[in-house]
């Protein structure tokens, strides 16, 4: 049979342009564009930690390292990893993968998730030391304002690290503790979990926090309970995310020069960074993170930093679900002539989908950033790189976990049939992950919910079940 000469067949192309857009194209917002939020505006230093896996774990260390650190409160939703925490002296460990240095890091306060007497679930906040019988100073007192009616402490700063399958669930059991003046910083992998949110969880644009995105690059995993191996230096790009109820995309039929529009309008459909920087737990936020010389975080205006998302999704949602199907290590997509045909047709879609989306639309060299020539490269580079790592959706199922493919594969579907594109070899991708999810629910027992392992499971009285450090609608009710 002859093989038809598609341009995702025979070798890779090669691109020697030296207009090919790169990564070194986008520049970090100067520090000084983004006004530094005095003492007397800040309600709270404090900054809440969800989600103590890898990064969590890594970016609590690190903020703790910092000169005049702020309070850090590490929200455990169950009473066994409180018990495990006091355990190991209420201490996280980093252990640096080249230098095997192991450094500890105390002070951390604890929210906990407990259920009171009426059946309702609350958190309950532990100071670091605890206290006993005697009075006790706690290095991290509470503000007055930080204290809510309920006895629980309002949530200035948050920054989440679970998976995307738990979004929606870890937020709503904090979604009465915060407001218009937090400013909530996901670090995570995929797109679309913001869209759920909005749709389920912070419905009112007047009273929804402000969401700062991040892109990670550390290796990170951990070694055991609260301890995290440091094993490859990166960074972290951050910038806020543009609410479309708050800054609506102007319509294709408006007008094309700013000066033709009044200034309330210019805000609305174009705003700067520093308007979209304008809460105040949203300036402290960064600038605390960027402080840390391990996080090496830096900002990016919004447009920027969703072209980097872009970019990495791109890459996980051709290196994820092919190593967690064949159970194989990055590198082993690298060379293989059948794999590299699969990879190119995913791509083909991936580049059509992003090429066309709205939010883009006169960006300059977008077609060429995101033609599926560049992309490759970008994505044969980065399995190059972390060719003896294996990937999270890999672990995931190693693990028994849910995986993040609804925000990888299916963010690319969803985006695709908005513009009528049918991206089909991504929709069976995303289902084979699942349809293996599923045989191994039969593996750990019918009488489990879907994805759940069977020692770590637990499900509450709505029906939603809790595993580490996520809660998922449980049997019956998943969509």
């Amino acid at each position: 049979m002859t093989e038809s000469q598609s341009w995702w067949s025979g070798s890779p192309p090669v691109d020697d342009s030296p207009s090919r857009p790169d990564v070194a194209d986008f520049k970090p917002i100067e520090q000084d564009a983004i006004p530094n939020p005095t003492e007397e505006e800040l309600q709270t230093r404090r900054i809440h930690i969800l989600g103590l896996g890898s990064i969590g774990t890594l970016v609590a260390h690190s903020l703790k390292c910092l000169p005049n650190p702020p309070p850090i409160t590490l929200m455990l939703h169950r009473p066994s990893m409180y018990e495990i925490f006091k355990k190991h002296a209420r201490i996280i460990r980093l252990i640096n993968k080249q230098s095997e240095v192991n450094d500890e890091q105390s002070g951390f306060d604890v929210d906990l998730l407990q259920r009171g007497e009426d059946g309702q679930n609350y958190w309950r906040f532990i100071p670091d030391p605890p206290g006993g019988s005697a009075p006790v100073h706690h290095p991290n007192p509470t503000e007055p304002l930080e204290i809510l009616p309920s006895d629980e402490s309002y949530i200035y700063n948050l920054i989440v690290t679970v998976k995307g399958p738990s979004t929606i669930g870890a937020m709503l059991s904090i979604k009465h503790r915060v407001d218009a003046n937090t400013t909530i910083c996901f670090l995570q992998n995929g797109l679309g979990q913001i869209d759920l949110l909005n749709s389920q969880v912070f419905t009112d644009p007047k009273t929804r926090p402000t969401y700062m995105l991040g892109i990670v690059s550390h290796g990170a995993y951990m070694s055991g309970e609260f301890a995290v191996i440091h094993a490859g230096f990166g960074s972290i790009a951050l910038g806020i995310h543009r609410d479309p109820d708050r800054f609506p995309l102007p319509s294709k039929s408006s007008v094309s020069s700013l000066s033709e529009i009044s200034e309330e309008q210019r805000k609305i459909n174009y705003p700067t960074d520093k308007e979209l920087f304008s809460n105040v737990s949203s300036r402290f936020l960064l600038r605390t993170l960027t402080r840390s010389p391990v996080l090496a975080c830096a900002a990016f205006p919004y447009l920027d930093l969703f072209q980097l998302q872009l970019e990495k999704l791109s890459a996980n949602a051709v290196m994820n679900p092919i190593t967690a199907l064949l159970n194989v290590p990055n590198g082993a997509l690298a060379h293989n002539p059948a794999l590299s045909m699969v990879q190119r047709m995913l791509l083909a879609e991936i580049s059509l989908v992003l090429r066309g989306l709205p939010e883009l639309e006169g960006i300059p060299n977008v077609h060429l950033r995101f033609s599926a020539q560049r992309l490759e490269h970008f994505v044969l580079g980065i399995i190059a790189l972390t060719a003896e790592n294996s990937s999270s959706m890999r672990e995931d199922f190693r693990h028994f976990k849910m995986t993040e493919i609804d925000f990888i594969n299916g963010y690319i579907v969803r985006r695709g049939e908005e513009q009528g594109i049918k991206c089909a070899v991504n929709f069976m991708l995303m289902h084979l992950v699942k349809g293996k999810t599923w045989i191994q629910r039969g593996a750990e027992g019918a009488s489990l919910p879907y994805g759940v392992n069977r020692m770590e499971s637990e499900v509450d009285s709505q029906g939603n079940v809790t595993l580490d450090d996520i809660s998922i609608p449980a049997k019956g009710k998943l969509s």
